[in-house]
Formats: structure tokens, sequence, C-alpha cells
């Protein structure tokens, strides 16, 4: 797992972005320094989570989920319910979402719309820390204004 120190400089540059006043933390304790008011869940329960209000920030550990997927059994539930959880904050929990993952989540999170930010290799396992923010998920490609569609001059002037 990210050292602390790590996710609290992270947390520093986003609060600098744009002020955090409610975030979630899911499979990571919030700290006593970390600002604005943060609720803790587990994986496992984001999908009982009742829809009551929008966060600023999610930050969402999947490392911790490693150690659990010893048996290739449980490996394709727990891609579900990684899948289902992480699904379910990007679209209703959090503006922007941070996830810390191994690099087996590369395909998986990538597919999903993340962007990476970082990659930290300490000694035992390599860690990579995802972003997903609405506002820079897509952007407007130059042909989707009126010049090139409904445009009036144009009904007679060009076959379709």
């Amino acid at each position: 797992m990210p050292d602390q120190d790590i996710i609290a400089l992270l947390l520093q540059l986003l609060a600098e972005e744009k002020q955090i006043d409610q975030a979630i933390a899911i499979d990571i304790q919030p700290q006593s320094n970390w600002g604005g008011q943060w609720q803790y869940c587990s994986l496992n329960e984001v999908a009982s989570l009742p829809f009551d209000q929008r966060y600023d920030l999610g930050i969402v550990n999947l490392i911790k989920q490693q150690a659990v997927e010893n048996k290739h059994e449980k490996l394709e539930i727990t891609n579900t319910i990684i899948d289902n959880a992480v699904v379910r904050m990007r679209d209703l929990f959090a503006k922007k979402i941070i996830v810390f993952a191994s690099l087996e989540r590369t395909k998986q999170l990538r597919a999903l719309g993340f962007n990476q930010l970082l990659e930290i290799v300490p000694d035992d396992s390599p860690v990579q820390i995802w972003q997903f923010n609405i506002l820079t998920y897509k952007h407007v490609p130059d042909w989707f204004n009126s010049k090139f569609w409904a445009n009036p001059d144009n009904w007679n002037k060009f076959r379709w």
C-alpha cells in the first residue's frame, strides 16, 4: 500500500486544485490530517451504500484486495465486485476518483475510463495511481458544433 505521506501529498495537490469538503475512502482509513469530512467503508459495502450525496473526492484501495485473490474461483467474484464498486463510485458517488491498484488492474481500469497518474515502485510490489475526472474524461472534438451539423444554411446546398 502506498505510504500515507504520498496519499497526504496527493490530497494536498488535489485540494489546491479544488477545495475538498466531503470525501469517501474505500478500504483506506482516513487520517486526521486529511482536510474535509471523510466517510469510510469497505469495498463490499459500496454496493449497498445508499445514494445520499455526491462527494468531491473518492479514494479506492484495490491493493488490499490482492491478498484476498489467492484462489482462482474467488478471482472472478472479486473482479465483479471491484468492477461494480468502482463503476458505482465513478457514476454516482464521486466527482473525482483516485484508485490505488496493482499492475494486474491496468487493463481493467483503463477500460473503465481511468487515466494513470503515477507508478510507485517500492521493494515488494509496484503500485499504480489512477484517476477519473468527469471534466477531463472526454475532450469535445472540433466537429461537434453547429458549424458542421444542423446548419440551416447548408440544407439545400449539399446532398446527404
